[in-house]
């Protein structure tokens, strides 16, 4: 099958060249193989395009026609490479971003409106949703989570930890106790958020136990209204409880535990982070995070 596209690219330097051995040397072909290219698109076309013999060649009609519009469509295609290569380096276009709804509205947000200042030519898109893990079908360019699942097809970059803790609302705890120790926890009520945070809390408890669950959900807000409602104890990223914890919502429970901290990740399809608009972003997001 000819390759249609360097047929039409050799009858434009032709036509520009004035001469089949220039526009080879612009193209660098051997004469011969121009002049097949050209023999080529006129025998598929079926019309004579150029005009020629030993000295001199001249567009036919149909050439005319041709080069008028060929070559506006391979200046276009021009620029299209150039401003795509542009953006290999230039951060530029539209970024579309999707995150949980509590992390989106309260910490994400800000660092969004400031990464748009800074670059004026990139498109912030900022979607919530309660799981922000399946870009692929979702279209967008990068998901930001909380402990990403560890067999995902994507990218992933680790942009800060966010540290956990162990509250309850005050109301429960002046109902239920303090507790002291750990091995307290579990006579206590819980709330689980997620079926990662059941090993968790075994962990906690000590010796194979698990927590006595009064209540369990999938949706991190959820388990946030909750605890502050008084129904159990909660583990909770500082992200998500720090205004409450000031304000006086919520209590840390045993504050010198030591929690493992929940990853702030960023996913992303393999190779798109070569991009300078992914880059740029991510590298902006895990400085600012990191400052907390």
């Amino acid at each position: 099958m000819p390759d249609r596209f360097a047929e039409i690219e050799s009858f434009v330097k032709i036509a520009e060249s004035g001469t089949l051995s220039e526009a080879a040397r612009r193209l660098g072909l051997s004469l011969a193989a121009t002049s097949r290219r050209l023999s080529q698109l006129e025998q598929r076309l079926g019309v004579l395009l150029i005009r020629r013999n030993s000295r001199h060649l001249s567009l036919t009609e149909e050439g005319s026609l041709l080069y008028e519009r060929a070559g506006q469509a391979l200046s276009v295609i021009a620029d299209v490479e150039t401003d795509v290569m542009r953006r290999a380096t230039e951060a530029a276009g539209l970024l579309r971003v999707v995150t949980t709804i509590g992390a989106g509205r309260t910490r994400l947000a800000p660092l969004f409106r400031d990464y748009a200042m800074l670059h004026p030519d990139v498109t912030i898109h900022l979607e919530t949703a309660a799981q922000a893990t399946s870009i692929v079908e979702t279209g967008h360019d990068i998901a930001i989570c909380f402990d990403p699942p560890p067999d995902s097809a994507l990218t992933m970059k680790r942009l800060a930890d966010n540290p956990r803790l162990l509250c309850a609302a005050p109301a429960y705890l002046n109902r239920r106790g303090r507790p002291a120790r750990t091995a307290e926890l579990g006579a206590h009520d819980n709330i689980i958020v997620g079926d990662m945070q059941q090993d968790l809390w075994r962990a906690i408890v000590g010796d194979g136990q698990g927590p006595r669950v009064t209540l369990s959900t999938n949706d991190a807000e959820l388990a946030r209204a909750w605890a502050l409602d008084g129904a159990g104890l909660v583990i909770k990223s500082l992200w998500e409880i720090a205004d409450d914890l000031t304000a006086g919502r919520l209590e840390p429970v045993l504050p010198d535990l030591r929690l493992p901290p929940s990853a702030i990740a960023a996913l992303y399809m393999p190779g798109q982070g070569e991009g300078a608009k992914v880059r740029s972003c991510l590298d902006f997001l895990a400085r600012h995070l990191k400052k907390g």
